[in-house]
């Protein structure tokens, strides 16, 4: 699924990135765009064959769900409108999940480009521990239809669709399986990484916290079993308690849990 809401611009380049070895089921939701360049490239592409869904603006939450009610595929996987897909990664996540019919979801490797040209080696599992310190699983990972809709789908707005719906199904215990593999390219924007989620993480987080009582409640137990590496099972409750704002201490995580990069990480969290 595409969401797209006046994404106009770089909505072309996003699709021509979808090359896959075996059929693929591609749906565009026009969440509401109203500017002239976005509607010509919606309509443009539409006529070209892509399926495109139109709605109201409902958000990003939203416009994904309402790609999974246009597609049936097993397997879904979100896609933003300004990223793009690394030829053959649908393949390959869908692959790993045949081969694991007991894993709910399967992800790859990011490389950030734009203001920020960076390879993101993300997580390796699916922990419920470390999943309420940090996010460390990419937007376009592919879940199991089944799991997805048991778990709710993506439901809140506002920058963490994405890290509620991992919460989610970390809380019924589902399993992820990372493929070493580059798997998409996000397009880094300093507004986009810094603006808004700055400025809203406190909320934002709250919200995740209000979701999902049970994943932190259990803390301490998951800690445990967590398979974490120790500098962050050691050190994530001792920032957790620092009387610091709530977005450095996700910056200070960040830190912690890719040691290569915690220079810069804690210089932009200054």
């Amino acid at each position: 699924m595409i969401p797209c809401f006046n994404d106009g611009a770089t909505l072309r380049e996003t699709l021509a990135s979808i090359e896959e070895p075996e059929p693929v089921e591609i749906v565009v939701v026009n969440d509401g765009s109203t500017d002239p360049e976005t509607l010509a490239v919606l309509g443009e592409v539409e006529a070209g064959g892509t399926r495109v869904v139109h709605q109201e603006n409902k958000g990003l939450a939203a416009a994904r769900m309402a790609g999974v009610d246009a597609t049936s595929a097993p397997y879904v996987s979100a896609l933003d409108a300004d990223d793009l897909e690394a030829p053959g990664a649908l393949a390959a996540l869908a692959d790993a999940l045949d081969a694991d019919p007991a894993a709910s979801l399967a992800w790859g490797d990011v490389q950030n480009f734009g203001d920020n040209a960076v390879l993101r080696r993300l997580g390796r599992t699916l922990d419920p521990w470390l999943v309420t310190y940090v996010n460390e699983l990419p937007a376009d990972a592919m879940v199991r239809r089944e799991a997805l809709l048991e778990a709710g789908g993506w439901e809140v707005n506002g920058g963490y669709e994405d890290w509620d719906l991992w919460m989610a199904l970390a809380e019924r215990g589902a399993r992820g399986i990372h493929v070493p593999v580059l798997t998409g390219r996000y397009r880094v924007r300093a507004a986009r990484m810094l603006g808004e989620t700055q400025r809203r993480h406190g909320a934002q987080f709250e919200l995740l916290r209000s979701r999902h009582p049970r994943l932190f409640a259990e803390r301490d137990a998951n800690r445990r079993r967590s398979s974490a590496p120790s500098r962050c099972k050691l050190l994530f409750p001792l920032v957790d308690r620092l009387p610091v704002a709530d977005y450095t201490k996700q910056r200070l995580f960040r830190a912690v849990s890719r040691p290569g990069a915690a220079f810069r990480a804690l210089l932009s969290a200054r």
